[in-house]
């Protein structure tokens, strides 16, 4: 992985954590391929979580393992197409191709009411287009250092797109994902401005003080995500100083603290 380790400095980096306990692991077939996902068994309305880019479900074990002693929930992690043990359709390989197949995938999973997601940097997409989908059944979310609508304009991602333009043979070999995920990263930035105003859920924003952004491009990251915050009335904007844009390796108990008062809170 060390040319994507290397390039994915705008994005994100690949990170894994420990096994899960008490979880399930599953190939969902979801039409022309397979989803990976991991449920820890519970009640009530489940959480899904959606890793940024280059991340698969595994991010997410320590704070699935933190949240397992506050809140009862059932707990889906995944892996998106080309991700983890996931497979792809190359054929047709898109953000509403993508959600749509998580959707199938989590209906035969049996999750087919309502729904809290979580989200991380360009995951925040993925959940939007999530709740644009379904905005009736998505009761509440929390967004981790995603990229704001404000901040992604068209022109920058497709600067950001730019940057792996001389490596995609490589990243192909490497991660047919994540190859994927850099040629439509300008139609799946688009996607999220167009739908972005729309969302009427309930919505806690954690911003990182380090975002994965130096210089000017660092505080015009956090302007736009708290912009996006204060958008709406039913969204709690907080910024966690010290921690890196992975804010829920950094400050672990603070993420799980907000999941679980925004779960509990629209589940009233």
């Amino acid at each position: 992985m060390k040319v994507i380790a290397m390039l994915t400095v705008s994005l994100v980096a690949f990170f894994s954590t420990g096994a899960l306990s008490q979880s399930t692991d599953t190939l969902i077939n979801v039409g022309n391929h397979h989803l990976h996902f991991r449920v820890t068994s519970g009640m009530g309305m489940p959480i899904v979580f959606e890793s940024g880019a280059g991340n698969d479900g595994s991010v997410w074990n320590e704070v699935c393992e933190r949240l397992r002693q506050h809140i009862d929930a059932p707990l889906v992690t995944y892996d998106r197409a080309g991700f983890g043990t996931s497979e792809i359709d190359t054929n047709q390989i898109d953000i509403t191709s993508e959600v749509t197949n998580l959707q199938v995938g989590l209906k035969q999973l049996q999750f087919d009411g309502d729904y809290f997601l979580v989200a991380h940097s360009l995951g925040g997409n993925y959940a939007m287009k999530f709740i644009s989908n379904a905005p009736d059944k998505v009761k509440g979310a929390v967004f981790i250092d995603i990229v704001s609508p404000d901040f992604m304009t068209a022109q920058r991602a497709t600067q950001t797109k730019q940057l792996f333009i001389d490596s995609l043979v490589s990243i192909k070999k490497e991660s047919i994902g994540f190859y994927h995920l850099v040629l439509n990263y300008e139609r799946t930035s688009e996607v999220m401005r167009e739908i972005s105003k729309s969302i009427q859920t309930p919505l806690i924003i954690i911003a990182s003080g380090k975002t994965p952004f130096e210089g000017n491009d660092r505080q015009l990251f956090l302007d736009g995500l708290r912009r996006f915050a204060m958008d709406k009335k039913n969204r709690k904007y907080v910024l966690v100083e010290n921690a890196d844009h992975y804010v829920f390796y950094d400050e672990p108990d603070l993420v799980v603290n907000e999941i679980v008062r925004l779960y509990n809170q629209v589940n009233e």
